[in-house]
């Protein structure tokens, strides 16, 4: 498969659904040369081509990390978007990456940015679930996970009330 046939798979279908991503996402793992196209995609001026992308780069996370991890930096430049899917699948993945203390940081900041001023309720529900993820994984960001649960609490959404609690088990 072509960089340009991976672009119009990704274009296909309704933003909100996942489309073709998952094909896409199987087309990647078998050439890895195309997870350059696919993170390119992230940074799509179509949204649907983003959304898509960033479902489709979920998958790759989830069967293969590694493949992820040079590109990094874009990941990130691309988690300062304010486009939910984006912000949702990022916030599911990143964490997950073998981060240096400095890029752990900037993530928790755009996390926290996420949760606690963000418009999305699912960006920040999966921006909750990643503080917490990372507060497991570091203790230095256990304080910072746990503020952010006291403020899910507290101020939260039922959604997002439902999620702390099943994070507290």
């Amino acid at each position: 498969m072509q960089p340009g046939e991976i672009m119009e798979m990704l274009a296909e279908g309704e933003r909100k659904a996942i489309a073709k991503s998952t094909a896409v996402a199987k087309a990647v793992l078998n050439n890895p040369k195309l997870v350059k196209t696919l993170v390119d995609a992230l940074s799509s001026s179509n949204a649907t081509i983003a959304s898509h992308a960033a479902h489709a780069l979920l998958t790759v996370f989830r069967k293969n990390p590694e493949l992820l991890m040079p590109f990094v930096d874009q990941l990130m430049r691309a988690f300062k978007r304010d486009q939910w899917e984006i912000l949702e699948q990022l916030a599911k993945i990143l964490p997950g990456l073998n981060l240096p203390k400095l890029k752990q940081r900037t993530l928790i900041a755009r996390l926290e940015e996420v949760f606690y001023e963000g418009q999305s309720s699912i960006a920040r529900t999966s921006a909750l679930q990643a503080l917490n993820d990372l507060g497991a994984q570091h203790k230095v960001w256990r304080d910072r996970s746990s503020k952010a649960m006291r403020f899910a609490f507290e101020h939260g959404s039922k959604a997002m009330q439902a999620r702390a609690r099943r994070l507290l088990k």
